[in-house]
């Protein structure tokens, strides 16, 4: 088997239809399926000729385009492995997981040739391919039936295609090995459960996705701007290469669909085309929701909850959501994801039973939690990754339960969460932030749900420090004489309201602030770590204008 079968089975079936489309310089260009399988099997040659082979590692540092598909379908036609290290974890991480994996060979282009100068890893690899030099670059060559034709590796279901990272928890990064026998199962599932229509024109932010649109024979547009900062995207931009595209599906972050819902709400905007959004990759709240329901009036709401591990594990229709969820949402309740999908087993364990029990990664059983007992979410299933590469962090998220009639392996999310009455899961953010005091249990994420509730909010969390439960605020963005106004009153409606809606809290202190750090990559993930080791060192004006009188507000 090899992967790329399935494009040449859409090379013939689907010949006319357009593959990907993407936007360089403000000039919309496309492929169809059977001029990309042509430029896959040049590339795949031109590989060859530069000395990749089966199994060679290749880094693949390129600006996303449509020649980024070309290369990487081109990795998996000849059976090498692709390597595709995130920029936007950082330049320290980068090093990490190119020296990680030891890369036979890089691909870069332009705009990347500066990394092969400063990065220490990357001028330590062999091999160094310019990607003009393996996918032509004239477009009337995109647009040439070709009579060229290339074997196609036959792997087996385990042999390595791709290989990507993720941080987790630790911050160190760990290889995630992608066999080619997992990616069609993804796809599988990807496509049983987001469903597609065959005359999609799908917008798709993340690059799993694209592989799977691909797969089933759909069209991908990827999205014209700089992927590595979702929130700041130009929003501009992307509503006018919605309409000029036609596209009428989007998977995408909540960082990009805010950014976007933001946009459009503010020009009272709406794109009518829209008929299905799918968004995750960082925590989708309600309010979010809601607003893209008033800018995308036809389309179908769909949010989805998963890991790098293990996408998808669970989504839900926004339509199917009630009152009376999001009032346990405002009340503490967590975030509603939905219920699992039905291709993954999934289980809420203990999280000290986890820890004493399955040692060196084995375990006799997992036992469930009842409903409503929040513990760890485990998961298990054909596409959640049995192992990352070399093994480096098995011992921390894979647990090998002896069960009749063979061995199942388990992957701890480290997400707490719990389930109700209905089987429906609900998320309370991660496991390592709990918050213990003599008043009970708590997660800031519990606080980061219900602040989404909250017009005036734009984030919020809770963190303690100095034994005091401290809400932390920041607002959102008012014109400035607002702002001042705020400032000489000291806003006491304000935090009146903040008082009455966080009660359940039973927090010690307010501090308001400008902005709240988040994650690089998904620009979505509130940064737990980094607020408390300025709250510890007590130069809270680092990280945010104080609004309030010395940002401190005594619960009463």
């Amino acid at each position: 088997m090899n992967l790329v079968e399935l494009l040449s089975d859409h090379a013939h079936t689907k010949a006319e239809k357009v593959a990907l489309k993407d936007c360089r310089a403000g000039k919309v260009r496309s492929i169809t399926y059977w001029n990309l399988q042509q430029q896959v099997e040049i590339a795949s040659e031109n590989l060859r000729r530069a000395g990749v082979k089966r199994d060679s590692r290749v880094l693949l540092a390129v600006t996303l385009s449509i020649e980024t598909y070309v290369i990487l379908l081109a990795i998996f036609r000849i059976g090498a492995i692709a390597v595709v290290a995130d920029a936007s974890l950082g330049f320290q991480v980068l090093e990490q997981s190119v020296s990680m994996v030891k890369p036979d060979a890089v691909v870069y282009d332009l705009r990347t040739s500066l990394l092969c100068l400063l990065s220490c890893e990357v001028r330590n690899i062999r091999l160094k391919l310019f990607s003009d030099t393996i996918v032509s670059q004239q477009s009337e060559k995109l647009n040439v039936k070709t009579s060229q034709s290339s074997v196609i590796e036959n792997v087996n279901e385990d042999h390595p295609a791709l290989i990507t990272f993720t941080s987790g928890s630790t911050g160190k990064p760990k290889a995630i090995v992608r066999t080619h026998g997992f990616l069609q199962h993804q796809h599988n599932v990807i496509a049983k459960s987001l469903t597609s229509d065959p005359g999609d024109v799908e917008l798709t932010t993340l690059p799993v996705f694209v592989l799977s649109a691909l797969a089933h024979g759909i069209t991908a547009v990827l999205p014209d701007c700089n992927m590595r900062k979702p929130a700041s995207i130009d929003a501009t931009k992307i509503a006018a290469q919605i309409e000029r595209c036609e596209i009428n599906r989007i998977i995408a972050s909540p960082a990009f669909l805010q950014t976007l819902s933001d946009f459009l709400s503010s020009k009272r905007q709406s794109l009518n085309l829209i008929r299905r959004i799918y968004t995750g990759g960082g925590p989708v709240f309600p309010a979010l929701m809601k607003q893209m329901k008033t800018v995308f009036p036809n389309a179908e709401l769909i949010a989805v909850y998963g890991s790098t591990e293990a996408e998808p594990i669970a989504h839900i229709d926004f339509g199917s959501i009630a009152q009376e969820d999001l009032t346990q949402t405002f009340a503490g309740g967590g975030l509603l994801a939905g219920k699992p999908i039905q291709d993954i087993e999934l289980r809420i364990a203990d999280f000290e039973t986890l820890n004493s029990s399955c040692r060196g990664g084995i375990a006799k059983s997992i036992p469930a939690l009842p409903p409503f007992a929040i513990g760890e979410i485990l998961v298990s299933g054909k596409h959640v990754v049995k192992t990352y590469l070399d093994e480096r962090g098995n011992a921390e998220t894979k647990i090998e339960v002896d069960s009749q009639p063979g061995k199942e392996m388990w992957h701890r999310t480290g997400d707490a969460g719990y389930t109700d009455h209905e089987g429906r899961l609900w998320l309370m953010g991660r496991c390592t932030s709990k918050i213990e005091d003599e008043r009970g249990e708590v997660y800031p994420f519990q606080v980061e749900a219900a602040a989404s509730e909250i017009n005036s909010i734009r984030r919020a969390t809770c963190l303690k420090s100095n034994g005091k439960r401290i809400l932390i605020v920041e607002r959102k963005r008012q014109h400035l004489p607002i702002t001042f106004a705020r400032t000489q009153t000291g806003d006491a409606a304000f935090l009146g309201t903040i008082n009455d809606a966080f009660r359940w809290l039973q927090f010690d202190e307010i501090r308001i602030v400008d902005a709240l750090p988040v994650d690089r990559r998904h620009n979505a993930k509130i940064q737990y770590s980094q607020i408390a080791n300025r709250l510890n060192k007590h130069f809270p004006w680092t990280w945010g204008r104080i609004v309030h009188q010395q940002a401190i507000f005594i619960r009463n």
